[in-house]
């Protein structure tokens, strides 16, 4: 079988009746100047598969006025191109990918797609068709690449198929939240990315090939690169993004080359509405379902949430997502807790120590599954103060670290599978999510460090098991580098150091949540600090490295912790008191080491009001003892606009964080400081609603758009017939497909050989009522295709005569037939494309 022909021609100044007669007629017609016109004398080519029954060549534009199909587009050369633009698609999606270890499976599942959808519309099978037949090629893929432990014979789906899939889909999300990108290999995600291309591919064939846009097609390649770009920050590199634009010019030509274009218009179109509907429906549909059904996203992903564990966006680290979740208006209640000293704790998820990445991760290697060793002094060395317990309840919790004041001895409540803790941090780590609803118990040695003992402690910048707490990475800001120097002039001690560190961050900088995502330095890694120390505004995750970097400068051994700020207690109808913890609560600290002490907190960021007794800022007695209120440590007077969500409140529900206090003295009930008079008041639309509306703006436009489409077609096609400027034939032929699309729209068909009278008489039968405007149709067109009129010629049928057949149309058919003919035009797909 030979392909078609792709040539489209301009002009219908040619008509095979679909007879012998007809045909030897309509190609040796005489001319005004009394010659023969040929197809060899027109420029008409042949298709070689568009021979008439009786052996006569007929060219693609007698084709379609006779009623068939625009000429097939080049099926081979439309696979290749589409196999092509995915390719350079995934250039950019390498980005996030650590090596090609993905690459054989993703490229076995497009070459299936392709090479089914391929051989389906060699077939001329239907077009819906042919895109379901792309989703059982998909499917059929997935299960033999994937699954074919769990099919019937290795290929055939059955329900244990779906169930290991479901569990391979949930596997990627614990990989990609436990991980930081570039991703190495796992099976999880190996399949996700499959189905994901996957779907891509098949909208890309079914938009090209089948419905012949290759401008929407592009959006699968905007697809293939917002997986990058939503799941590590600056992965699509200059590289990636020139080869998604290769991609879309290759589309774009080859589309144009091989036939995947609708035919020329026979009159210029009324504006671009439908195209911008079409396209601006894709956008929405790419951005809100990729994030909905990726694994490891949460609240889609521009630019809000994420939390710092399993619901934060993959590629997200700790740090930036403490601002998200302070960011966030969702401040969804995680946790509530009580304390056997009924004090407020900061409850500790994880610590971050490699400071060499882009984006800082919490180390899961080397961990101990024998959670008694918390007990044990000789696995876990902390030097034992006073014993808290606290008693957590889960309300909405699905993280990998277990929240607890540091450092933990003892935990119980959790049994005994799936917990490890880190012998380094002491922090505690599930390789699955979900306890919602569970509770536990943990008791912790609170720490005895005093200004006195922290003072005289010696340093520590010797130890050698302390060596990755100071290594400094060869990419830190000088800036870092000098403002330690510069903070800690004249100090003596290690503590004196870490001190005057803390309480120039406190006093010379400025505290503002929204102006690092505003101005492109949310927290995460080394570039965010180098423009954290110019504008000296930030969040706790900008103030917590930046502290922990200035220690290591000055030789302090330093890591960033990430949890929960202490909140206010709220009272329980047995008269008890719990403290409640959200999103809004999520804060950064660093920890530095001195020796005899072990670990001890500092408080950077003068978006809390206190600090540790230990560490008393600027305004307070740096020798004196006892715990200060918030009058005492208010923030410095350059607070930002905004009060930053870390300032405590006093509500019990789910509001921002509460004033924090570690220590027996302190007052957590105290009233905090008002709100600035320069906050914003207004309230803020919750996410769902946008995402909803979005979505609801998303399928209208997709459920208007081929009825749009239509009647812009309809419209073109008016407009031409009535144009004197157009040849007799252009003319005549627009009415004659309008004529024809309204009775498919209508499901009037008739054979692709009847001659344009035959066929008008099989269309218009049981139209009495539109007899005479069928006539004027028939006529105009033989005569404009047969009889060579002057240029005084006009055509007798106008747009009332076509108002009149589509109303006849309309009266004979049934309710559902109007609807389909309104909302889904059948000619949109199969018929005339003028």
């Amino acid at each position: 079988m030979s392909a078609p022909d792709p040539t489209p021609h301009a002009d219908h100044d040619a008509i095979s009746a679909g007879t012998p007669a007809a045909a030897a007629t309509a190609s040796a017609a005489p001319t005004a100047q009394g010659r023969s016109v040929t197809p060899a004398a027109t420029g008409h080519r042949a298709a070689p598969d568009g021979r008439s029954s009786a052996g006569h060549s007929r060219t693609p534009h007698d084709q379609h006025i006779q009623g068939a199909h625009p000429p097939r587009p080049r099926v081979i050369e439309l696979s290749l191109l589409l196999l092509t633009a995915i390719a350079l698609g995934c250039v950019g999606m390498a980005g996030a990918l650590n090596g090609l270890w993905w690459l054989p499976s993703v490229a076995a599942t497009v070459l299936t797609v392709l090479v089914v959808t391929g051989a389906a519309r060699w077939l001329r099978v239907p077009s819906p068709l042919v895109t379901v037949l792309g989703l059982a090629a998909l499917l059929l893929a997935l299960t033999v690449v994937h699954l074919p432990p769990h099919a019937l014979l290795g290929f055939i789906p059955t329900g244990e198929t779906f169930t290991a899939a479901s569990e391979l889909w949930r596997s990627s999300g614990d990989f990609i939240s436990r991980d930081a990108a570039p991703y190495g290999p796992n099976p999880g995600l190996a399949f996700v990315l499959c189905t994901l291309v996957g779907l891509v591919t098949v909208f890309m064939e079914t938009v090209l090939v089948g419905l012949r846009m290759a401008g929407l097609a592009c959006l699968g390649v905007l697809a293939l690169l917002v997986l990058p770009a939503l799941t590590l920050p600056g992965s699509v590199t200059a590289l990636g993004l020139a080869a998604a634009a290769l991609a879309a010019l290759a589309l774009l030509a080859g589309s144009r080359f091989w036939g995947a274009t609708r035919a020329q218009r026979i009159a210029p179109t009324p504006g671009g509405l439908p195209r911008a509907l079409l396209v601006i429906a894709g956008v929405l549909a790419v951005v809100l379902f990729v994030p909905a059904v990726m694994p490891g996203f949460f609240n889609g992903a521009f630019p809000q949430g994420s939390s710092f564990t399993a619901e934060r966006a993959s590629g997200v680290g700790p740090l930036r997502a403490v601002g998200q979740d302070l960011r966030s208006d969702e401040h969804t209640r995680r946790f509530s807790y009580t304390t056997s000293d009924d004090q407020p704790q900061y409850m500790r998820l994880l610590t971050l120590s490699d400071f060499d990445q882009d984006e800082w991760f919490p180390d899961v290697e080397n961990l101990d599954g024998d959670l008694s060793g918390l007990a044990d002094a000789a696995r876990n060395p902390v030097p034992r103060g006073t014993e808290v317990s606290a008693k957590v309840m889960f309300d909405d919790f699905s993280e990998h670290w277990l929240p607890a004041p540091y450092a933990p001895v003892a935990v119980s409540g959790l049994g005994d599978e799936g917990w490890a803790w880190n012998p380094r941090d002491l922090s505690i780590f599930s390789e699955s999510t979900g306890m919602s609803g569970a509770e536990y118990t943990v008791t912790s040695a609170l720490s005895r460090a005093t200004p006195e003992a922290l003072r005289t402690a010696p340093s520590a910048a010797s130890d050698p098991q302390l060596g990755d707490y100071l290594r400094l990475p060869a990419n830190r800001p000088q800036s870092v580098a000098d403002a330690a120097r510069t903070f800690t002039e004249g100090a003596d001690t290690d503590y004196d150091r870490a001190l005057a560190i803390q309480n120039h961050l406190r006093d010379d900088f400025r505290y503002d949540v929204t102006a690092p995502l505003a101005q492109g330095y949310d927290a995460g890694g080394m570039g965010s600090l180098d423009e954290f120390m110019r504008t000296r505004t930030g969040y706790s995750g900008h103030f917590a490295p930046a502290m922990a970097l200035m220690a290591r400068e000055v030789g302090i051994p330093a890591r960033v912790a990430v949890g929960y700020l202490p909140t206010a207690p709220v009272e329980d109808p047995d008269g008890g008191r719990s403290f409640p913890v959200s999103t809004g609560d999520s804060h950064a600290w660093p920890e530095l080491y001195f020796e005899g002490v072990g670990w001890v907190r500092f408080e950077p960021t003068p978006g809390v009001p206190s600090t540790p007794d230990y560490a008393p800022d600027s305004a307070q007695d740096q020798g004196g003892e006892g715990s200060q209120t918030p009058e005492e440590t208010a923030a410095p007077s350059d607070e930002p606009e905004q009060q930053p969500s870390e300032e405590p409140s006093g509500q019990p529900s789910d509001q921002p964080s509460e004033q924090p206090s570690e220590q027996p003295g302190d007052d957590p009930s105290q009233e905090p400081p008002p709100q600035d008079e320069a906050a914003p008041t207004t309230a803020a639309v919750p996410w769902w609603l946008v995402t909803g509306m979005l979505g609801l703006l998303a399928l209208l436009a997709l459920v208007a758009a081929p009825r749009v489409v239509r009647g812009r077609r309809r419209r073109a096609r008016l407009a031409a017939l009535q144009d004197a400027s157009l040849t007799p034939q252009r003319r005549a032929n627009a009415a004659w497909d309008e004529f024809r699309a309204l009775a498919e729209d209508h499901g009037v068909t008739s054979p692709a050989s009847d001659t344009p009278r035959v066929r008008a008489r099989r269309l218009a039968a049981g139209l009495p009522g539109a007899q005479t405007a069928v006539d004027h149709l028939v006529a105009d067109l033989e005569s404009a295709s047969y009889g060579a009129p002057d240029s005084r010629w006009t055509p007798r049928t106008t747009p009332e005569d076509l108002t009149l057949v589509r109303d006849e149309f309309r009266k004979r058919a049934s309710r559902g037939g109007r609807l389909r003919a309104d909302w889904w035009p059948a000619s949109l797909w199969s018929g005339p494309r003028g």
